[in-house]
């Protein structure tokens, strides 16, 4: 079915005289992940990861990823024709070149333009106008082969109520106007999704485990625009906006409506997420500059934080539970990774404010967990024995906050020493980054290491970024703050500030033996002023035991085991008044000190 609809795109080409067509995994607004109306790369490739770029030509197809996904691309593309080029550095358009080399002089590309941001065509059109090739929009392409392509998603939008956004939409549009005043600009354009439902406290179901709405947002120093259509919403949410001075209108008329800015009037804007349709269609000036919203809501207020603390009990009563009744499971009969995620699934939906999954769970057993970001099918999903070694990796979203958290336990048997060594490793890393006390305005690149460097003495490493930021009832992985080796990224580049919160999650992966990962979310707090600065740490916020069973205690240091003492300690208390006494046993004798 794959190698048909890529025949039927290649074909394609040849209509609109184009010598190859460049498919990414976006949607307008940049998204990681995006409503089913987006997924071409997926329909057309197979690969259903959340991050690649599919390239086709007349008489081949090639795919870009970077190594959080090869183990998948392998899974899941193996019988179509497609060529993997492996990424050594995530997002990097590598494809670019490639392509560029492959193609004749005055050769044509096509792009839907809504799909790639201004900064990605302008590098498209640098490498290639030494061929002079010439890019051209097809908005139209796809949707004459995709002929039953799911349609824009049009759920009802609800609003986030101040008791858990913690900041009124009026508070939030105040500082975005303050911003554009102090820039002598007249608008601010928005089109990242996660800013627009942060800033007008919106929530809906567009995106699959994200709240998320699609919409632009155009911000005026008297009037603001919200172009998302108006049926989406209630007469009362309507009215609400509306004594704020926020007009709803369709988001089919956004363009139109970006074109007839006056010319002489100044947009406020920020280049990474801004597609090039729209910058096609404004005439007006730009100034671009990072996202101010994106920098305003990565530092959480009291009642985000709040929130956050109680979602981080709710999930670690789910998980209770759910670890309980595994490990009782198991001893009669063996269990389906899929059924296994469905379980904690189940679980998680008991708790108050529940609103859904905040990821696919990701359970790995045995070799399985070594493929990062894997998903188990009903259908082709491994069998769990009471034996081995088994990664849990789930998140769910509350209407207060938004959880993740990692956990890789041994159900029996006895572990090598090598797999011990390298579950130690991982722990002492994620031990050193948690603690670690650094000055404010630190990077993410610059604390990564603490995480690896007890890997790095072992000969190991993961290919993966050590932690994201989270939102609050909102992305999973929420910019710009995180930890990872590459300095391209935001995550990597982005100082770390007070009030956020990001996860640790250090892990090692063997291709068909084992996947080990330790996850928690954290929150960054100040530590101590000294004659040197500000001096920041984190507290961890993620409240369930960390397998022992793995743990080579003689590789761990006094402080070491102080910790994961300490940390336990807090778990039994915090837990144990929401549990009853058959849980708090179980629960007591997972969190016996080392």
């Amino acid at each position: 079915m794959i190698n048909n609809r890529l025949e039927n795109l290649q074909q394609q080409l040849t209509k609109y005289n184009l010598d190859a067509v460049i498919i990414p995994s976006t949607d307008p607004h940049q998204s990681e992940y995006v409503a089913e109306h987006w997924k071409i790369r997926e329909h057309f490739s197979g690969f259903s990861g959340s991050a690649g770029v599919l390239v086709v030509l007349k008489n081949e197809a090639a795919l870009w990823t970077d190594s959080r996904y090869f183990l998948q691309f392998e899974d899941e593309c193996q019988t179509y024709n497609i060529n993997l080029h492996k990424q050594s550095i995530p997002h990097a358009p590598e494809h670019v070149q490639w392509l560029v080399d492959s193609l004749e002089e005055n050769a044509d590309i096509g792009l839907d333009f809504l799909q790639f941001s201004k900064a990605q065509i302008d590098y498209i059109k640098e490498i290639s106008k030494s061929k002079n090739i010439a890019l051209k929009n097809i908005p139209h392409l796809i949707d004459e082969i995709w002929i039953d392509r799911p349609a824009l998603p049009n759920f009802p939008v609800n609003i986030h109520p101040l008791e858990y956004s913690g900041e009124s939409t009026a508070s939030k549009i105040k500082k975005i106007q303050n911003k554009i005043t102090n820039a002598k600009a007249d608008y601010y354009l928005f089109s990242s999704l996660d800013e627009i439902a942060w800033l007008f406290n919106i929530r809906s179901q567009d995106v699959d485990f994200t709240p998320l709405v699609t919409a632009y947002a155009l911000v005026g120093l008297e009037n603001t625009h919200l172009f998302c259509d108006r049926n989406r919403f209630s007469a009362s949410a309507i009215a609400s906006f509306s004594n704020l001075n926020i007009e709803i209108i369709d988001y089919h008329l956004a363009i139109d409506a970006f074109e007839k800015l006056d010319a002489n009037k100044k947009i406020i804007t920020d280049v990474s997420s801004l597609n090039y349709a729209v910058y096609s269609a404004v005439q007006s000036k730009f100034l671009f500059q990072n996202s101010l919203a994106k920098e305003l809501k990565a530092i959480k207020n009291e009642t985000e934080i709040a929130g956050s603390k109680n979602c981080m009990l709710k999930d670690g009563v789910a998980l209770t539970k759910f670890f309980m009744w595994l490990e009782k499971e198991l001893t009669a009969r063996s269990i389906s990774e899929y059924e296994i995620g469905k379980k904690l699934e189940g679980f998680r939906k008991q708790q108050d404010l529940y609103v859904g999954e905040s990821f696919a769970a990701i359970v790995g057993y045995k070799g399985n967990g070594a493929i990062i970001h894997y998903t188990a099918t009903e259908n082709g999903a491994a069998m769990v024995k009471n034996e081995d070694i088994l990664l849990v990796d789930s998140g769910a979203q509350y209407k207060d906050g938004t959880t993740d958290i990692t956990r890789t336990v041994w159900l029996g048997g006895t572990p090598t020493s090598e797999l011990k060594i390298a579950y130690t490793s991982v722990l002492k890393g994620y031990i050193a980054l948690e603690q670690l006390q650094f000055p404010k305005g630190t990077v993410g690149m610059q604390m990564d290491a603490f995480a690896r460097f007890h890997l790095w003495n072992q000969g190991l490493n993961y290919p993966h970024g050590t932690g994201h930021g989270i939102g609050s009832f909102g992305m999973v992985h929420e910019p710009a703050q995180g930890f990872t080796t590459n300095p391209a990224t935001s995550s990597g580049s982005t100082a770390h500030l007070p009030n956020q919160l990001t996860t640790i999650e250090p892990g090692c992966y063997k291709k068909g033996v084992y996947g080990i990962r330790i996850e928690n979310i954290v929150l960054s707090i100040a530590k101590e002023t000294t004659e040197f600065g500000e001096f920041l740490g984190f507290t961890p916020l993620t409240l369930f035991p960390i397998d022992r069973q793995l743990i080579d205690k003689s590789l761990l240091t006094d402080s070491e085991i102080a910790w994961f003492n300490s940390y336990h300690q807090m778990v039994l208390q915090e837990l144990s008044p929401l549990l009853n006494n058959d849980e708090v046993e179980w629960l007591k004798a997972m969190c016996e000190k080392l």
